[in-house]
């Protein structure tokens, strides 16, 4: 199935966001998701601090975050591409959907704790966040999107402009 993940870029090479933020991501080879190391309180390691351990690839249905980014300086909300941030279009492996075995009576706590073994399954990490988004232990990076085939996806999924990039 296709999905699309957000990553840094830096000298043409992709990076994730927040966990193990310093491993290259390659394009054109099947990854396995790694688990991120964990502080004392359980939670994994991050650029952002500590996280929820919900290990595997993040990914969302639609190249559109509006939780991660930059805020408007007059509202306060994430409006806002980093500068240095990319989407691009990957492919799942999606042997087996463990969305019910991660469904809980509590949707916060609907989740894995362990990685999803040869498949993946859906999840909302953030209220805001839009569409759908999946938890996936092997993906494959396609291609980077331009800012342009970026939204004009989201224009024909969700009728909604992608985030704009914040320009220097």
């Amino acid at each position: 199935m296709i999905m699309y993940k957000q990553f840094r870029q830096k000298n043409g090479k992709l990076y994730p966001l927040f966990v193990l933020a310093d491993e290259e991501t390659p394009v054109g080879v099947w990854l396995a998701a790694k688990e991120g190391p964990r502080n004392e309180k359980g939670k994994v390691k991050s650029k952002l601090g500590g996280l929820a351990y919900r290990p595997g690839w993040h990914l969302s249905e639609i190249p559109y975050a509006p939780h991660i980014g930059l805020k408007d300086e007059a509202t306060g909300r994430i409006a806002y591409m980093h500068p240095n941030t990319v989407w691009a279009e990957c492919e799942v492996f999606d042997g087996h959907d463990y969305t019910k075995e991660a469904a809980k009576k509590n949707a916060r706590d609907s989740y894995l704790r362990h990685l999803p073994h040869d498949g993946y399954y859906y999840y909302n990490t953030n209220p805001q966040m839009v569409g759908r988004w999946v938890i996936a232990d092997k993906i494959k990076v396609l291609r980077v999107l331009t800012d342009a085939e970026t939204d004009a996806i989201c224009m024909k999924m969700m009728g909604i402009h992608a985030q704009p990039r914040k320009i220097a």
